[in-house]
Order: C-alpha cells, then sequence, then structure tokens
C-alpha cells in the first residue's frame, strides 16, 4: 500500500517526531521546526507507531480513518438535511458525498482532508442545533472539543471554532461565556509551534500563502479575485484541473447550490443550519489566497465540498416543490431527479478517479519512495539530502534531510518564495557544515544545476502528473560555483571597495533599500559564464537603491542584456553616466564618478531603454 501524495509522508515522520517523544523534530539531530501543518493527523498515528506500524501499516490505518471520516460525512450531510428536506432528498445528499470520487481519492489519500471535511460538518451541525435549544452541558462540552480538534486537524478547522463561537454567543447569557475559549482554539497551534519551535507560523504559511510572498504585494486582491474567477468559471465547470472529479458543464448547479442550501433551510425555519453549513461550503473560498491553490489534486478545496453536495438535494427539492400543491403529494419526489443526475455524472468519473489515486501512488512509489530506500543501502549514515519533496524520501532514507522548499527545514521558505537567484545566493551565506552533502530533486524545479555534482542514480516515471516532474536525481552536492561572482572580473587593485550590492541575495537588498517592483521568482534566475556564477534579477527596465559612494570613485555594475541598450546611472538624482551595453552576457559596465560627486549613502537609480538582467553593483573609493 502506498500513499498517492509526497505530503502523506511528512505526517508520517512527524508522527515519528512526536513517537519517539522529540516533536517537531523532523529527523534525529535535525533543529525542530513548526512545518507539521496539522498537529493531529501526526498525533493519530503515533499508537501504530509504538506498536511497530511503518510505511504501508500507517498508509492502512489513515485508510480507516479516511473512509471512516467518509461515512461519517455522508451521515453528517444527512443528518443536517433531515432538518429542512423531506427523508428521501436529505437521504440523497448522503449518498452524492459517497458518489463524489474527491471524497473516495482523498479518503485513500493518507491525509487529513476527509476527516478535516467531517470535523467542520458535525461542528456546524451541532452548532445550528445548540442555538435551536438543544444546550445541555454534554452538547456545550462537545461543541468545544470539536472546535479545538477542528483547530488542530488543519488551519482552515478555525471555521469550526468560527460556527461553534457564534453559537454560544446567540444562545443567551450562561452560553456566551463559552464564546471566547472557542475563538481561541485555531491559536492552540501557533502557541505549541512557539513553544517547542520558537515560531509561531507555520513553514507552509510561508511557503504558500499569498499575503506573505514579497511578489504579491500591491496586487494581492487581483491574485485572490483571480483565482475566484478560476473557482467559479473553472474548477466548478469540470475543466482543466477538475475534471476528474466534477462533470463538464456542472457551474451552473454548482453556483446555485448554495443559495438553495439557504432557502431550502429558511423556508422550513432552520436559519442556524443555513448560516453554519453556508459558512463551511464558503470556506472553499480560502484557498484561493493560497499560491498552491491547484495543485495535489486541488486538495485544498475538498473539506468543503459537502455542503455543496447538500445544497444539489436541496435545489432538487425547491425545484419539485410546485408539484406538492397538487394532489398527488408524492410528485413532489421527482426533486430526487435533480441529486441523482448529479449523482450519476460524478458516480460516471469515478473510474477514472480511482485509476488516477493508483497510478499516482504508485508513480510516488516508484520514485520517491524508491529514491529514499535507495539512499537508506547506499549513502552514509551522517550524510545530509538536499530534496524539494521531503516526505518520502526522508522517511525511508533515515537520513537527515535539508528541504530546499522549507517545509520542514526551518528559514529556507523565504528564500524559495523568492526564487532561484536567491536560493543561490543564501547558500553561499550558510556555513558548509549546513549544506547538504548530496541533493535528491526534481533538476527542474531545483534550478540551481551548478550545485549538482556526479549524478548516482536517477528514478524516471512517465505520465504521472502527480509528480513535479518525470526524472528525479539523486547527485553528490557540488559547491565549486558558490563564491564565484563575488568580486568583479575587472581589474580595480588599485581601488578599496566601499559597498556591495548582491542582487537577489535577500539580505543585501534589504540592507541597500533595493526597490523591488514589480516582478515576480520566475524573474529570480541564476546566471552562468564560464567559472562565474551569480543569481540577480530579468526584466528589469529600472533598479533604485542606496550604495555608499565616493568622489572620483567608481561604480561597475554586472549585467546581461538580449540587445543593445542605453543605460543611465543616476546618483542622488543627478544623471552621473548614460552609455551602451551591447548584447552580452554577465559583462561589467564601470561608471567612474566625478569629483564631484556626493559621498557617503546616497541614493543610486539604475535606468534603461529594453529589458536587462541585473547580477551585482559594486561601489570601489578613488585611486589610491
Amino acid at each position: 500500500m502506498g500513499a498517492p501524495l509526497d505530503d502523506s509522508y511528512i505526517h508520517f515522520q512527524f508522527a515519528r517526531s512526536f513517537a519517539r517523544f522529540q516533536p517537531f523534530e523532523y529527523a534525529p539531530g535535525l533543529p525542530r521546526v513548526a512545518g507539521a501543518t496539522s498537529l493531529l493527523w501526526p498525533a493519530l498515528l503515533v499508537p501504530a507507531i509504538w506498536l511497530g506500524a511503518s510505511g504501508s501499516g500507517l498508509v492502512a490505518l489513515t485508510w480507516a480513518l479516511g473512509f471512516g471520516a467518509l461515512f461519517g460525512q455522508a451521515s453528517e450531510v444527512y443528518l443536517a438535511g433531515r432538518r429542512f428536506l423531506s427523508r428521501p432528498l436529505a437521504c440523497a445528499g448522503g449518498l452524492l458525498v459517497l458518489s463524489f470520487s474527491a471524497n473516495v481519492w482523498f479518503a485513500a489519500s493518507a491525509m487529513e482532508v476527509v476527516p478535516l471535511g467531517y470535523l467542520l460538518l458535525r461542528s456546524a451541525r451541532r452548532a445550528a442545533e445548540f442555538m435551536e435549544g438543544q444546550r445541555s452541558r454534554a452538547r456545550r462540552r462537545e461543541l468545544l472539543l470539536l472546535a479545538v480538534a477542528a483547530a488542530l486537524l488543519r488551519p482552515e478547522g478555525a471555521l469550526a471554532a468560527l460556527c461553534v463561537a457564534g453559537a454560544f454567543a446567540l444562545s443567551g447569557k450562561e452560553a456566551r461565556r463559552w464564546a471566547l475559549p472557542a475563538l481561541a482554539a485555531p491559536l492552540l497551534v501557533p502557541l505549541v509551534n512557539w513553544l517547542f519551535t520558537g515560531s509561531a507560523a507555520q513553514t507552509t504559511t510561508l511557503a504558500k500563502w499569498l499575503p506573505t510572498n514579497p511578489y504579491y504585494q500591491g496586487r494581492l486582491l487581483g491574485a485572490v479575485l483571480g483565482n475566484v474567477q478560476l473557482f467559479c468559471g473553472t474548477l466548478l465547470d469540470g475543466r482543466q484541473w477538475s475534471w476528474t472529479f466534477i462533470p463538464e458543464g456542472y457551474r451552473l448547479l454548482g453556483l446555485a447550490s448554495l443559495p438553495a442550501l439557504w432557502l431550502a433551510a429558511e423556508r422550513r425555519g432552520a436559519r442556524a443550519y443555513a448560516a453554519c453549513l453556508c459558512l463551511v461550503g464558503l470556506g472553499i473560498l480560502l484557498p484561493t489566497t493560497y499560491e498552491t491553490f491547484l495543485v495535489n489534486r486541488l486538495r485544498y478545496l475538498w473539506p468543503f465540498g459537502a455542503p455543496w453536495l447538500l445544497g444539489l438535494a436541496a435545489l432538487g427539492e425547491l425545484l419539485a416543490l410546485p408539484l406538492a400543491r397538487f394532489r398527488w403529494k408524492n410528485l413532489a419526489l421527482l426533486g430526487l431527479l435533480l441529486p441523482a443526475f448529479a449523482g450519476w455524472g460524478f458516480a460516471k468519473l469515478a473510474p477514472i478517479s480511482v485509476d488516477d489515486l493508483a497510478q499516482s501512488a504508485a508513480a510516488i512509489t516508484a520514485q520517491q519512495v524508491s529514491l529514499g530506500r535507495w539512499a537508506s543501502q547506499h549513502l552514509p549514515t551522517d550524510a545530509k539530502l538536499g530534496v524539494n519533496d521531503a516526505g518520502a524520501i526522508t522517511f525511508y532514507s533515515g537520513r537527515r534531510t535539508f528541504d530546499v522548499v522549507g517545509l520542514t527545514t526551518p528559514g529556507e521558505a523565504r528564500y524559495w518564495v523568492a526564487g532561484a537567484g536567491s536560493r543561490f545566493e543564501h547558500y553561499e551565506r550558510l556555513p558548509r557544515a549546513e549544506l547538504p552533502s548530496h541533493f535528491i530533486v526534481y533538476p527542474e524545479w531545483f534550478g540551481l544545476p551548478s550545485l549538482l555534482g556526479r549524478c548516482l542514480t536517477q528514478r524516471t516515471v512517465y505520465g504521472a502528473t502527480i509528480l513535479g516532474g518525470p526524472v528525479m536525481v539523486a547527485c553528490l552536492a557540488d559547491y565549486t560555483s558558490l563564491g564565484s561572482g563575488a568580486r568583479p572580473e575587472r581589474d580595480v587593485a588599485a581601488r578599496r571597495l566601499l559597498d556591495e550590492l548582491d542582487v537577489a541575495d535577500l539580505e543585501s537588498e534589504a540592507a541597500h533599500g533595493y526597490v523591488l517592483g514589480p516582478t515576480s521568482a520566475q524573474d529570480n534566475v541564476v546566471g552562468a559564464r564560464a567559472s562565474v556564477v551569480d543569481g540577480g534579477r530579468v526584466r528589469r527596465s529600472g533598479d533604485a537603491f542606496r550604495l555608499r559612494l565616493e568622489p572620483a570613485g567608481l561604480v561597475v555594475a554586472r549585467l546581461s542584456a538580449e540587445q543593445a541598450t542605453r543605460v543611465t546611472l543616476s546618483v542622488a538624482g543627478r544623471v552621473v553616466a548614460s552609455l551602451e551595453v551591447p548584447p552580452e552576457e554577465l559583462q561589467e559596465v564601470a561608471v567612474s564618478l566625478p569629483s564631484g560627486a556626493p559621498s557617503g549613502i546616497q541614493d543610486v537609480t539604475l535606468a534603461s531603454d529594453q529589458p536587462l538582467t541585473v547580477l551585482h553593483y559594486w561601489s570601489f573609493g578613488r585611486v589610491l
């Protein structure tokens, strides 16, 4: 048995750290990291690890938990639907949950997707019942437990805490005092992370959440709205990324489902049910704030899918409502036709989804799991592996790892988000002992070919879209290129270095007030020529920064130009040089400052009439 996502093995690895009473220590000897996106899911696996379960045994346990939660979702949908739908339509809603093959895919994924959906549904239903008068002490305790469990399972579980807190706040003075503890439940994970790792923020947040990405400053709203439009116009319509689970042409049904749920509940006076279930359903928009919105078979969306499925049953009942006025009341059962049609469409895709599930699990096993086992057998026990998929390779190799994405290695996420050039510059700053001895990566994802030494082995799997690429290689690390671009190639021996701005080096950019401007991670690259390798930024039409200067000094810039370009350098708002730059890779342009140029730290701007790649700036003093 195998998992179809490498992230599943990240959970397994954190479960191991909990089992050996070294929580958040991703592998023995590594610093603790706030990289567990779920605290509850790995904790549930700990007893099995104590009993000797590993690999396929843990996958089997997650199947039991996942499919148990799937049937729990179906039950919750039925029980909630009984409050405002007829019994046949409520039953149809539960069956839609089972026929929706995304639920089946993720029940077998070894991830917490389906269990989170179950906790959200139960929280919504129990909160609605509490608001309608079922306010026993046992019910209050259950609601608090649900709020805590959902928050510990995933950050999005905060929606459960919101439902529970709302139920307490709107249910009289005695219950109102419990609203604040319920609202505080989502703070447990940051608190635990801070106590054990010194960082309240999860590494996943730093690596994948758009608000923490510097490239979306000033355009965050547009990016999120674009994702919302993509969800409503493409994913709900069963096209591109969602065709495996949703039949093409279902967009109108999908968009009508939550309004239908609200109307059906309002008609029966179940406004509390409508509010809680629609809140959970609208949680599906939370992933539109993730940069990884479309990855891993849209796994961030599906915990919120059940209210939309119940809404299809509600839509069927509303459409058949006029028939109930006729003498034959059973005509209203024609409302079952719509959810039956939807369920038939979902079920028709089930063989495709299950086949994709099997192929994905086989691909992860043939690539990451296989390389992890290879590393266990062939690499020294003190080897440190640089990986871009940190799950199965760490789990099966038993070796320390260096996660270049930063999910399981503290401090690396911001450099992954920044781009390849910033990672190269960052590795130049790290002590060699902290860097990996080997890399097991997708070369195209890694983006730093100069660091990949002799290839020891590789695993090739074609046709598996769950993978980051068909070829994953295991190579020796080669750090000879680090630092090769630290000095200009031109002779400046008679001058002393005053200042240096290393473009794409995040620390250097921050120290020099480098204005990022409109750019992206794809524009953050590594340039190479002969023995010089340097990080930089492409498609720059202008740079603005601060640099320490001296009258009669020299400013040297390392640039690349695809065509002849005129470049203008200004200091403190005054043009000091304008020159032609020929089309050439990693060339160095020198500008002599006038004797009357200002001294000290000055505002410097570089403007060009064509896009440039900018890699480095140096400031040298006058000739000694």
